[in-house]
Order: C-alpha cells, then structure tokens, then sequence
C-alpha cells in the first residue's frame, strides 16, 4: 500500500530554502530573502482574493434584486432579466474557481498551522525566606542550616545543585560561601582533596550567584540564580567554571600547606604534661590574678616560701613526705605555712583531714 504524502506539498519550512541557496550566499540571509519573498507574494493573493469575493457578494446582491424584478416583469423583460441572471452566476463560478486556485496554491509555514487553545499564566509561590537570616552572625546561621550546608557541599551535578538551591534559597548567602571555604580547607589538610574540589565547586556556584547580583543590582539572588544556570549549559562557560575550580583547588591546597606547619609549630612550642586520665594537657600561663587561691593569696608565692621539705613534698604530690615534713617542724609554724597553702589553694582542708591535719595533731601531743 503506497501512501499519500502530497498532503505535505504546501507546508514551507526555513531549512528547505537550503537546497536552492548557492554556496557563496549566506544561508541565513537567503532563508530572510525567501520569507519576505513568500509573505510578499501570500499578501497579493489574499489581496486578490478578498476582492474577488467582494466581487461575488456584491453580484448576489445583483441576482437578489433581478429575480425580484422577475416577480413582476412581463415575459420579455423576464427574458433579458434572466439572460442577465445567467451572466452573474457564470462570473460567480469563475471568481469561486480563482478563489479555490488561490486557496490550494497557498504555502503554510509551521507557525501558520499552529494556533492557540487556552491560554493561561501559572504563578509558582516561591519560598519565603527567614526574615532574620541577615541579621545570623556565621555560627548562628551555620547551626540553623548545619544540615543543608552539608547537603548541598556533597552534591556532584549542576542540575542536583539548582534544584537544591532553588527549594533551599537561604542558602545564597555569604555565610553559606564562607562555610563552604573552611569545609574545602579542612578537606585538604585532613588529605581529602578530592572531596576538597568538590566543595570548591559548590563554593563558586554560590559566589558567583552573589557576585551576580551585586553587579546586576538585583536585591534577591534568585533573579539571577536562573540564568546563571542556563549559562552554564553552553560549554565554554562550563569549562570556564571548571578552569575556576582547578585554580581555586591549588590556592586551598597551598593555604592548607601553609597551616599545617603553622600548627605543627604550634605543637612543638607547647608545653604539654600527661594526666592522672593519661590525657595530654597543655600548659598554660595565667595572670596573677587568675591564680589568686581562695583566700586571696597567690600559690606561687606561697609555694617559693616554703620549708624546702615542705615545697618538696606538694611539688611531687607525695603525702608521706608531706607528713613527715609538717612533724619535723614546730606546730605554730606548720600550722602558719598549712594556712596559708589552703588559702593559696594548694591544701584542701576537706580531703586532708587524714594526712597533715593528723600530723600536725599528733606533734601537738
């Protein structure tokens, strides 16, 4: 069975004016040559063919009146009435088989044969975004969006990341952009890097959207967020992002270098003591002030002060030695230096009671 396909023949398409365009022309230019060449000619027909049926409505009018004349004409004026009659209905068919030539020689281009049935403008409610988000210093709003922050820094495709920041707008911010640049630097220094690029991406994405809309002088990034992403769909601009990651990736990982011997320097300078959990504890200098026991005295003071005996003793945290040393010496007198040790607080008088609160009794018998 063949089929039919002259039912095509009048449909006009831009792309089929290419087979006549010679080689030196411009395609574009000879498409716009074309067109303006069809609708010349289409306005012509439909010029002639509207006065054609103007025409033909006004011999009808003609014939309307005739046969009314008819109705009481004698037999030859009827005779030249109808001759006349005759005359208009073959000009009529005459005009009707123009008309119908003009109607099938006519060429529809694709935007001719489409028209519209309903019409209608669909508004999306976009999300509305916390009032006070501005008003966030960076730990507040990084424990308020803790979650998203890391949702969105794992996200490894262009379109994962615009839907996430078109449902998720509080997240074009700079405190999201600076979360995202320290996540990226403690990436590298843990010896990530490749999970380090990937939120140096997810980084510029954002940056840039900001960047965007201060230059655009646009309020809300979110009038730009759209057509950031649309740029990014051409390749060029895709690859200029990805060039922007790679150069980005060294400065992170030359930075990250730079912090890890600043910190191993830190490490070596620290004065550092193992305690009774096994920890490590670092030493730390404090002010007079800070130091100051309970009853107002200073334990370092109290401490260089002491009976050597006695200074030996809380130095190496050795009650048996402290005991004997408080028994060597007058009772006054120790109890004079245990006072002033429980003010500095290096004695607590509570938990002592069984250790040089005994001995000194007991050289008092």
């Amino acid at each position: 069975m063949s089929l039919n396909y002259s039912k095509w023949d009048n449909i006009v398409c831009s792309s089929d004016d290419d087979d006549d365009c010679h080689p030196n022309i411009d395609k574009k230019l000879w498409r716009r040559l074309m067109k303006e060449k069809r609708q010349q000619k289409a306005a012509e027909e439909a010029a002639r063919k509207k006065e054609l049926e103007g025409f033909n409505e006004k011999d009808k009018k003609t014939m309307a009146e005739l046969k009314e004349q008819m109705k009481t004409s004698e037999e030859k004026t009827k005779a030249e009435l109808k001759k006349k009659e005759e005359n208009l209905i073959a000009a009529i068919k005459k005009r009707d088989r123009e008309i119908l030539a003009i109607t099938r020689r006519k060429k529809y281009t694709p935007e001719e044969m489409c028209h519209v049935v309903d019409e209608r403008t669909v508004v999306n409610s976009e999300k509305k975004i916390d009032t006070d988000i501005n008003k966030l210093d960076y730990e507040e709003y990084v424990k308020r969006y803790e979650k998203k922050l890391e949702t969105y820094s794992k996200l490894t495709t262009e379109s994962l990341s615009q839907g996430f920041l078109i449902k998720n707008p509080e997240l074009l911010h700079e405190h999201c952009s600076g979360f995202l640049l320290l996540k990226a630097l403690d990436q590298e220094m843990e010896g990530h890097s490749d999970d380090m690029r990937k939120t140096v991406k997810q980084y510029l994405i954002v940056q840039y959207v900001l960047d965007l809309t201060k230059s655009m002088g646009k309020s809300d990034p979110r009038e730009v967020l759209m057509p950031f992403f649309k740029k990014l769909e051409t390749h060029e601009k895709m690859q200029g992002l990805n060039d922007e990651v790679d150069s980005f990736a060294e400065k992170i990982k030359a930075r990250a270098k730079v912090k890890l011997e600043e910190r191993a320097k830190e490490r070596e300078n620290k004065k550092t003591f193992i305690g009774e959990d096994g920890k490590e504890y670092e030493y730390v200098e404090l002010t007079k002030e800070e130091r100051m026991g309970p009853g107002g005295l200073d334990p370092i003071e109290v401490l260089e002060t002491l009976p050597e005996s006695l200074k030996n003793a809380f130095e190496e945290k050795d009650m048996m030695a402290l005991q004997k040393a408080i028994r060597e010496m007058p009772v006054e007198e120790a109890k004079h230096h245990m006072d002033r040790c429980t003010k500095a607080g290096l004695w607590n008088p509570s938990e002592g009671e069984s250790g040089a609160e005994t001995a000194t009794a007991d050289e008092s018998k």
